[in-house]
């Protein structure tokens, strides 16, 4: 992945090295995967790391999340997950550890705060990026980018109203942002939204916007109010 630590030819003159510190415990060799997401993305490094470690006798941790889940040969003697601890997909596509038992642990919601009754050809958000074609009955909900939701999430990325499922409509504001409310006609000012959750997948509102559930995660902003269950 060449991030940190050393190239493997150096890691026995390494190993000397911090052998000769009077002060260095026990040591664990470790490495990080970069595509352990695919079925062949692990071979390559482990023959490298194998090669390099050849006679060191030490505990090993390789594993992240996708080697975790999918290689179970890189387990050694312990494991490093990640996103996988909040129920998202390593991979991007949480269809990939639906059959796993992992569940979602992080919900992002809000709740209506407006509702526009508009006729056909009214521009909705900045830029005017959508456009209705018919009458259309449309919510405002309390979340933009100022709170962490992508402002390059496009039309039509996934959201629960009121327990149904729809899309947004028209380009994320800094405090708010449109849904469409055609799916669910008893949904009014004060109706919950789930913006991503256990009904609306991280990794599907990160894939509507270019990006992955990581990213998402690390960018709530502080002002978000956090409840812990």
């Amino acid at each position: 992945m060449n991030r940190l630590g050393f190239m493997p030819e150096r890691v026995h003159t390494v190993w000397q090295q911090l052998r000769a510190i009077s002060n260095v415990g026990e040591m664990t060799l470790m490495s990080h995967f970069a595509e352990a997401e695919n079925p062949q993305g692990i071979v390559e490094p482990m023959r490298r790391i194998e090669q390099a470690a050849e006679g060191l006798d030490c505990p090993r941790s390789l594993a992240n999340s996708a080697a975790t889940l999918w290689h179970p040969e890189a387990h050694f003697d312990w494991v490093r997950p990640g996103i996988v601890l909040y129920g998202a997909s390593p991979s991007g596509q949480w269809q990939d550890i639906a059959n796993t038992g992992l569940k979602p642990v992080m919900t992002l919601r809000s709740e209506i705060i407006g509702v526009q009754n508009l006729r056909p050809g009214e521009a909705i958000g900045y830029g005017g990026l959508y456009r209705t074609t018919q009458e259309q009955r449309i919510g405002i909900v309390a979340c933009g980018y100022a709170d962490g939701y992508p402002r390059v999430a496009p039309s039509g990325t996934p959201v629960l109203v009121d327990g149904v499922r729809t899309t947004t409509v028209g380009r994320v504001s800094m405090d708010m942002l449109a849904v469409d409310l055609t799916p669910c006609p008893q949904a009014g000012i004060g109706a919950p939204v789930e913006l991503w959750g256990k009904e609306i997948k991280i990794d599907d509102v990160a894939a509507s916007s270019g990006t992955v559930g990581y990213e998402l995660m690390c960018a709530l902003a502080p002002r978000v109010p956090v409840v812990t269950l």
